[in-house]
C-alpha cells in the first residue's frame, strides 16, 4: 500500500517542477512576443484592411502582398546588394547559375548592376558580343529594345538581355561624359574564359590575364605561373582589367601565389572582425605589375589591394569600382531566398575599398597606355625581387571615384 500512497506525491512534485520551468520560460519570451506583436500590429492591420476593402481583389493575392512587404523592408536598408528572391526567382537564378558554372550561356556577355533604379554596366566580359560592340564599364543602359530601364530590377534586366543565339538586342546607353549611343548587338553563346597567359617583350616578361573568379581560377593561374617559369623571366604582369570578381576563397588563394605571408584582407561584421592570411607563396617574387580599371571589382580588388599593400607589385591603370562588401544568402521556408550584406572588407593595411575603390600607383586614362607603361616599369626592375619600390604616383590624370556594385551576367 505504501507505493500507492507515495506515487501521487511524486507526480505532484514533478508537476510543480514543470510548472516552475514553464513559468521561467514564459517570463523570458512573453515580453518580447508582446513587444513584437505590438510593433508589427500595424502591418497585420494594413494587410487585413487591404484584403477586406481594396476595390480590386484580383490585385491582392497573399503572395504578392507578402513579397511587397519584404521588399519594402529591404529597400529601407538603403543597400544596393540586399534583395529578396521569390521561389520562382530562385528557380530561375539557379538555372542561370548552373549555365554559368558550365561556362556557357546565351546573351551579350557583360556584368550589370541596378543602382538607384538604373541599369549600370560593371564590365563587359572579354571577347563577347558586348565587348566587341564597344560596351564599356560605367555605361548606363537607359533603354533595352526601345523600352526604358528606369525602375528595372536585376532579374528583369537579365531576362531582357539574355536570349537565343542569333537574336538582336538594341541598347541605348549613356556614357560617363553624358553622351548617348545606340548599340545593336547580336546574342551569342557566352563561353566564360578563366585565365590566359603568354610571354611578351621577347619572352622576358610573363603576362597573365584573369577574367573571372570561379572555382578554377587560382588553380589555372598557378598552372600559368608554372608554365611561364620554365624559362627565366625578368618580371610578371597580372591583368585584372574588366574582371568583376567572384568567389572570395579564390581571391585568397590567388593572392597567396604572390604574397609570402601575412594578411590578404580584413573582414568586419557586426559580430567582430576576421583576418584572412596568405597560404604561402612558393614562387620567385619577381617584379610584378597589376593592371586595373573601372571594371576591376570585388575579388579582383582583394587581390590587387593585397599585392600592393605588401609591396609585392604596383598598380597601373584607372581607379577600380569599389565593391568592398560581402553578401550572405539565406534560404527561406517558402522556397525563396534573402541575400543581405553581412560584412565589409579592407585591405591588409586597413584601406576601405567600398565606394572608394583602389587608386593605382600610376594612373592612366587611356587603356592603350596601360600595358606599355607597366611593361616599361617591370623591365626597369629586371634583376630585382619584391618587396619592391613602388613607382611614383602619376597625378596628371585622376580617375573619378567608382560606384559600388553588385552584378549579374546577361
Amino acid at each position: 500500500m505504501t507505493p500507492v500512497k507515495r506515487w501521487p506525491l511524486r507526480a505532484l512534485g514533478v508537476l510543480v517542477v514543470l510548472l516552475v520551468v514553464l513559468g521561467m520560460v514564459w517570463s523570458l519570451f512573453t515580453v518580447p512576443a508582446q513587444t513584437n506583436h505590438t510593433l508589427f500590429s500595424p502591418l497585420f492591420e494594413v494587410y487585413q484592411r487591404i484584403k477586406t476593402h481594396f476595390y480590386r481583389p484580383e490585385n491582392t493575392p497573399d503572395a504578392r502582398l507578402l513579397k511587397g512587404a519584404i521588399q519594402g523592408m529591404i529597400e529601407t536598408l538603403n543597400d544596393p546588394y540586399s534583395r529578396y528572391l521569390s521561389p520562382e526567382e530562385v528557380r530561375q537564378f539557379n538555372e542561370g547559375f548552373e549555365r554559368e558554372v558550365l561556362e556557357e550561356f546565351g546573351g551579350l556577355g557583360m556584368q550589370i548592376e541596378v543602382r538607384d533604379g538604373r541599369l549600370l554596366v560593371v564590365a563587359p566580359l572579354y571577347d563577347t558580343p558586348a565587348f566587341r560592340a564597344g560596351i564599356e564599364a560605367g555605361d548606363w543602359i537607359i533603354e533595352i529594345n526601345g523600352e526604358s530601364t528606369k525602375g528595372i530590377t536585376q532579374e528583369q534586366a537579365v531576362r531582357k538581355l539574355r536570349g537565343p543565339k542569333g537574336t538582336l538586342v538594341t541598347l541605348k546607353v549613356r556614357r560617363e561624359d553624358g553622351t548617348e549611343k545606340v548599340f545593336e548587338i547580336v546574342r551569342d553563346i557566352i563561353k566564360i574564359k578563366i585565365v590566359s597567359h603568354s610571354r611578351i617583350s621577347n619572352g622576358r616578361v610573363g603576362y597573365i590575364q584573369v577574367y573571372t573568379f570561379n572555382t578554377m581560377t587560382a588553380e589555372e593561374v598557378e598552372k600559368a605561373l608554372q608554365d611561364l617559369l620554365t624559362q627565366p623571366l625578368d618580371g610578371l604582369i597580372l591583368d585584372l582589367r574588366n574582371n568583376p570578381g567572384g568567389l572570395l576563397q579564390e581571391a585568397i588563394e590567388l593572392a597567396s601565389l604572390f604574397i609570402d605571408e601575412g594578411a590578404v584582407l580584413k573582414v568586419q561584421s557586426r559580430t567582430g572582425s576576421e583576418v584572412y592570411h596568405s597560404k604561402g607563396n612558393r614562387y620567385p617574387n619577381l617584379p610584378l605589375a597589376v593592371l586595373i580599371n573601372r571594371g576591376t571589382a570585388s575579388a579582383s580588388e582583394i587581390v590587387a589591394g593585397a599585392i600592393r599593400d605588401h609591396q609585392m607589385g604596383a598598380l597601373f591603370g584607372r581607379r577600380t569600382f569599389g565593391k568592398g562588401v560581402i553578401q550572405t544568402s539565406y534560404e527561406l521556408r517558402d522556397g525563396g531566398a534573402l541575400l543581405i550584406t553581412t560584412a565589409e572588407y579592407f585591405t591588409p593595411k586597413g584601406r576601405r575599398v567600398q565606394e572608394n575603390g583602389l587608386t593605382p600607383d600610376v594612373t592612366l586614362e587611356r587603356e592603350a597606355d596601360v600595358l606599355p607603361r607597366a611593361l616599361s616599369w617591370v623591365l626597369s626592375q629586371a634583376g630585382k625581387t619584391c618587396p619592391c619600390v613602388m613607382p611614383s604616383h602619376d597625378r596628371s590624370a585622376r580617375a573619378q571615384p567608382s560606384p559600388y556594385l553588385v552584378w549579374f551576367s546577361p
